[in-house]
């Protein structure tokens, strides 16, 4: 097969009277010397780039192009000599591939029949395996598969693929072995029981799906695909506790590791459903599975006497801009097993205080999450956790005038010996947060009192383990110390969003719900603390 193009290569008059422009007629016929093919990438089945040329003397002329070799379409573009002294252009390319390779001759013939040859080797429609991870996301419920990114191993344009191309089904085993695969309270929703497919499968409901950058970020051309499903929870008031529903194969993690925090696993299955431009055919293959983004912005290591510990910098900490730091001290359910290192972080979203929200209140702040041994929180692990804090203080550009501590249900019996201690590697705090829990004593109070920070109190009225909270609040506050409290209302806990039980007041404070009577969230007052 052989196409011919003539392409004119036209000085542009735009100055004459404003009238279109015209092309002269002079020769460049023996002037031409450069043709040659420049970069060229696959793109929505068409192989794309450009041809490159170069001459002496004005471009007026008109010469013959010719290509060969083909199987399918070959669009030319061509270009326009905008003035006399332009001596380049780039002829605009795209062939369109197939399932063969092509060798594609593009020839340019000057007028002393002189040709000039450029070679484009056009690889064949993509036909390999197709890579794909999981992808999950944390919400202040749980943890949830949320999607998957598939690298497509060709360009693609926003255009290509849209949610009804691919069709996703799961199957997910929690970490104790066990399926998934049950409806009611704390297991599937009942609501959603059409997507069940039997022996544990779940169909995912796939509501959108684009081109997206190798970090899941939507883009107009690139070589990944990201589907985002269906995946938050539904939940319910009952009393003072808070049904639960998950979307059926979702669910990432679960007190399924001895009674703690543990991740499931997943199966994974993609077909594809409708063509995609510069695939032939497609063989999804699952690869990783990714934690949330969030996640992976800490750094988890072995603690001083066991468990482990996450820190998250923040982007501007530098020894010219030295930033606060929250140290912040997980539940029950969140101790470390040997298997579910940062278990703390997504068991009750301790990335919230990394997330965007709280980031941006205190201007920039560390964030560092120690998580237990089995044997939990206790003043036992003073020594350890002092030490742990001293050295990520030292090692870090940490603003030592704002340092912060606070925890929650179990973590406020490592939370308050860190605040009353008199040991020689005591931490200067310049603020403390005490949620769902804590009991601090008159000579407790005292001695946080000659340290000289405020301290926060949060829980819920229905929750018997802020059942002291009052109490603790009445002695802070007969000590001199400048303390507030929020107790919310009976019943579970609601944070807009979601219920949940009535022990779970974190929430309200990952959420910036708390608030005084001023109007002043807790991240707030938390960012003008300092020593």
């Amino acid at each position: 097969m052989k196409k011919v193009l003539t392409i004119a290569l036209a000085l542009v008059m735009t100055f004459v009277l404003g009238v279109p422009a015209k092309a002269l007629d002079i020769s460049v016929s023996n002037n031409v010397y450069v043709f040659e093919a420049g970069a060229f990438e696959a793109v929505d089945g068409w192989y794309v780039g450009t041809i490159n040329v170069g001459w002496h003397g004005n471009g007026n002329n008109k010469a013959d192009l010719a290509w060969a070799g083909n199987q399918g379409e070959v669009n030319v573009t061509p270009y326009n000599v905008e003035d006399n002294k332009q001596r380049a252009g780039a002829l605009g390319i795209k062939i369109q591939q197939t399932t063969e390779e092509q060798t594609v001759v593009f020839t340019v013939t000057k007028i002393n029949r002189e040709k000039l040859n450029a070679t484009v080797v056009v690889p064949p429609l993509y036909n390999g395996p197709i890579s794909f991870d999981v992808l999950r996301t944390s919400d202040n419920p749980g943890y949830y598969f949320s999607g998957a990114l598939i690298d497509m191993g060709v360009n693609l344009t926003s255009a290509a693929v849209d949610k009804d191309t691919f069709y996703a089904k799961a199957r997910v085993t929690e970490h104790d072995g066990s399926v998934q695969g049950s409806f009611g309270n704390f297991a599937w929703d009942p609501q959603k029981e059409s997507y069940a497919l039997g022996d544990g499968w779940a169909r995912w409901n796939i509501v959108d799906a684009y081109v997206a950058d190798a970090n899941g970020n939507r883009v107009d051309k690139g070589r990944y695909v990201k589907f985002d499903i269906e995946w938050k929870t539904r939940t319910e008031q009952n009393g003072t506790a808070a049904n639960r529903y998950d979307v059926p194969a979702t669910r990432a993690a679960w007190y399924t590791d001895g009674g703690f925090i543990g991740f499931a696993s997943i199966q994974l299955d993609i077909t594809q459903q409708k063509e995609v431009p510069g695939i032939a055919a497609a063989t999804y293959v699952q690869d990783e599975t990714k934690h949330d983004a969030i996640f992976d912005k800490f750094k988890i290591s072995d603690a001083p006497g066991g468990g482990t510990y996450s820190l998250f910098t923040p982007d501007n900490a530098s020894k010219d801009n030295k930033r606060p730091i929250l140290v912040w001290f997980h539940g029950t359910g969140e101790r470390y097993t040997g298997t579910n290192p940062g278990g703390n972080l997504i068991g009750n979203r301790a990335l919230a205080f990394a997330d965007k929200e709280f980031q941006e209140a205190l201007g920039g702040c560390y964030i560092l999450a120690p998580q237990s041994t089995t044997a939990g929180w206790s003043a036992n692990r003073l020594n350890d956790m002092e030490a742990l804090i001293n050295k990520i203080v030292a090692e870090n550009n940490v603003d030592t005038d704002r340092i912060y501590v606070g925890g929650l249900s179990m973590g406020t019996g490592m939370t308050t010996p860190l605040i009353t201690s008199t040991t020689e590697n005591k931490i200067n705090f310049a603020a403390a947060i005490l949620c769902s829990g804590g009991n601090l004593s008159a000579a407790q109070s005292q001695t946080i009192a000659g340290k000289g920070f405020p301290m926060y109190l949060v829980g819920s009225t229905s929750d018997w383990a802020a059942g002291s909270l009052p109490a603790s609040l009445n002695n802070l506050l007969t000590a001199g110390v400048d303390a507030r409290m929020e107790l919310f209302p009976a019943g579970p806990v609601f944070d807009g969003n979601y219920y949940y039980g009535a022990h779970d007041a974190w929430n309200y404070i990952y959420n910036n719900i708390v608030k005084d009577d001023n109007g002043e969230t807790i991240f707030q007052w938390l960012a003008r603390q300092s020593r």
